[in-house]
């Protein structure tokens, strides 16, 4: 045998002994996981409820805006309160059903409180559970026999862990399926369904006794039901108004969503309390989902927005601060010191001689405190003769002067010449003082 025969002969046998190895080590199964909705099914909450009526014939659709009613004869699930957004809407349901409409509710939504309970023939009860009749102890599959016909393309296949609650129908559906399985819907056996008084039911679907509503199986399989068992709480009741009908579910708006429709019966269920039959129409109401404020003005009038922003334009264009003046500067006349000297002088002397005398005074004042030691701590006659000392004028003068509130024309020049003389002195250093003008 040659070296390389013998180096693939080892590689066969490593991997033989691998094999084996991992044979005895490892485990292989099958696990099943959902595959998450795809489509239409992601974002539509009851695609499978409307593939499901389509697949019998109906015309199935899901409205997000109730702006108008269904067709006469068609079926309307409500399954949100945003229709009572609409003033009027409820007298406009009823008269609708009248005419010939069939109107789906489901009790868990509150539309007992809006103006539909004004109406509807319909109302549920709560049962006190010693008012309820004992569960007897025999299973489901001890009285299994075969299920009574009913159409082959709504039966559900089996379930596993499925809560299940048995229901008997009266009359019969289809004309022979006394009693169907619904799983994951009527939770609380405390609550029934009842006509209001003057009112007859047409058809409901009541508890069965013996199945309590929280009854798990790990293993379902088509079974059959007693054909005549004592009724428990009605969770489908449906009612005639007019020419139409009011059905209502004991359950949340739920078990029309895409995870409930197929377990079990619920199909069944579902088929039964829309009255499904081939052409006819069943709308499905979600919420009421409208157009955003903001683009719905623009669609509906931009014309007026855009004239409305051009106006808002100009007007903040015309008080906004401008860079020049709105108009050219006009060109300065210059004037001469001594012009404008004396035009104040006329004016004060005119009508200003106090305020003329008074600002002079002031000026005195300020310049004897500069230059005079302890000026302001003196008493009137004091400084004046300190002044008069320091500038050689009459003493007698400054008292006139400074004393002085009122004046008359002719005493006003007189009086400022010996301010101004004494102000200009004082600003002078001694000895310019003494000297001689």
């Amino acid at each position: 045998m040659t070296r390389e025969r013998l180096a693939w002969l080892l590689v066969v046998v490593g991997l033989v002994l691998g094999g084996w190895w991992l044979s005895l080590n490892t485990e292989w199964v099958d696990v099943e996981r959902p595959r998450p909705a795809q489509g239409e099914a992601r974002n539509n909450r009851v695609y499978a409820a409307e593939q499901l009526l389509r697949r019998l014939g109906m015309q199935a659709e899901h409205h997000e805006s109730l702006t108008g009613l269904p067709p006469p004869g068609a079926r309307l699930v409500l399954l949100s309160q945003d229709w009572e957004l609409m003033p009027e809407r409820g007298e406009q349901l009823h008269q609708w059903v009248r005419r010939g409409g069939h109107l789906v509710l489901t009790a868990h939504d509150d539309w007992q409180d809006t103006a539909l309970a004004n109406w509807v023939p319909i109302h549920a009860v709560y049962v006190k559970s010693t008012e309820r009749p004992k569960a007897s102890s025999a299973s489901p599959a001890s009285s299994a026999a075969s299920m009574p016909s009913a159409p082959s393309a709504l039966r559900g296949r089996a379930a596993t862990a499925q809560v299940r609650s048995t229901l008997a129908s009266t009359p019969p559906l289809w004309g022979g399926t006394e009693a169907v399985a619904a799983c994951n819907a009527f939770f609380d056996p405390g609550w029934t369904l009842r006509a209001k008084p003057g009112h007859a039911a047409a058809w409901s679907l009541a508890r069965v006794d013996g199945t309590p509503a929280t009854q798990t199986l790990v293993a379902r399989q088509t079974q059959a039901l007693p054909a005549k068992l004592p009724h428990r709480a009605v969770q489908v009741l449906r009612v005639p108004v007019g020419q139409g009908s009011v059905t209502v579910f004991n359950a949340g708006h739920h078990f029309f969503h895409n995870e409930f429709v197929l377990p079990c019966d619920n199909s069944l269920v579902l088929a039964a309390a829309v009255q499904a039959e081939p052409g006819a129409a069943v709308w499905i109401y979600l919420n009421e989902k409208r157009e955003a404020l903001l683009p719905w003005l623009w669609d509906s009038g931009w014309i007026a927005i855009v004239i409305g922003l051009l106006a808002l334009a100009a007007a903040l264009w015309r008080g906004a601060v401008r860079f020049g003046p709105r108009l050219a500067p006009a060109p300065r006349l210059r004037r001469s010191i001594s012009e404008q000297v004396r035009g104040l002088g006329a004016y004060l002397q005119g009508s200003g001689r106090e305020a003329l005398l008074a600002a002079q005074q002031r000026a005195l004042a300020e310049t004897a405190m500069r230059t005079l030691p302890r000026y302001a701590r003196l008493p009137v006659n004091e400084r004046v003769q300190a002044i008069a000392t320091a500038t050689g004028l009459a003493a007698v003068d400054i008292y006139a002067a400074l004393a002085a509130r009122f004046c008359t024309r002719a005493e006003l020049p007189q009086r400022l010449q010996v301010l101004e003389t004494a102000r200009r002195r004082l600003q002078r250093t001694p000895e310019e003082r003494l000297s001689p003008p």
